[in-house]
């Protein structure tokens, strides 16, 4: 359990520092420690005090219809991934949530300043890739960054957004992952131990951020995903 706490401790200093990472880096570092259905019930149910918190923090960025159409496609592909996480097996499973992590790391890091998105239209296919990753791995966050950094989001509407995004999504994914019956003793006692940590954390990374540049913090939640995402892949490959 010490591990677990001290994962969900530094992933949500991550977040509270950029605005994402939870889910990203936790998952695959608990993928490490545990099995993946109690890992993907563990984060949702973490999230959602992580996301409240961090709503409540950036609420005045929000743009409604942005998060609503994310959201409203986001609850067609949770039932998709929650699926494939209950019914696929393990290891694919395990090696594609590292590719996707690559992918995403790579790409992200890369950055191409060129690409922009005008269309709105294209929320609804970020939020229905995102409610799939997020019902297989939990983690809805990048198709929801790719489209907020394509549409060239200012850092106060990307905040909110995001987190008005995650807090439904992971709210719909712990309800899922209870009727998949996911959830255990053991998920949510440790979930009970790591709220107050977790909180705790969210404060902690927006004061560190205060004098560090955006860029620079997400750069580093990046590599260190790129990183995760590499162990994953390559444990399962073997």
């Amino acid at each position: 359990m010490v591990w677990v706490l001290l994962i969900l401790f530094v992933a949500a200093i991550l977040q509270g520092a950029v605005g994402f990472g939870f889910a990203l880096v936790a998952m695959p570092a608990l993928a490490l420690v545990m099995d993946a259905p109690s890992a993907a019930a563990l984060v949702a149910l973490t999230g959602i005090s992580l996301s409240t918190v961090m709503l409540f923090q950036n609420r005045k960025g929000l743009h409604l219809g942005e998060a609503a159409g994310l959201i409203i496609a986001a609850a067609a592909g949770v039932p998709i991934g929650v699926y494939l996480l209950a019914n696929a097996p393990k290891e694919p499973l395990l090696i594609a949530l590292g590719i996707i992590i690559i992918a995403f790391s790579v790409f992200s890091l890369a950055r191409p300043a060129a690409v922009e998105i005008k269309d709105r239209r294209w929320r609804f296919a970020a939020g229905f890739a995102g409610g799939i990753l997020g019902g297989a791995y939990n983690i809805p966050g990048p198709p929801i960054i790719f489209y907020g950094a394509m549409r060239r989001w200012p850092p106060e509407r990307f905040l909110a957004v995001t987190q008005a995004f995650f807090l439904p999504v992971a709210i719909m994914i712990a309800a899922s992952y209870a009727v998949a019956g996911f959830w255990s003793r053991e998920v949510l006692v440790t979930c009970a131990a790591s709220i107050p940590g977790v909180i705790i954390a969210s404060f902690i990374g927006r004061r560190l951020t205060a004098g560090i540049s955006a860029a620079a913090l997400s750069k580093a939640v990046y590599g260190l995903c790129l990183v995760l995402g590499v162990v994953i892949l390559t444990m399962n490959l073997g």
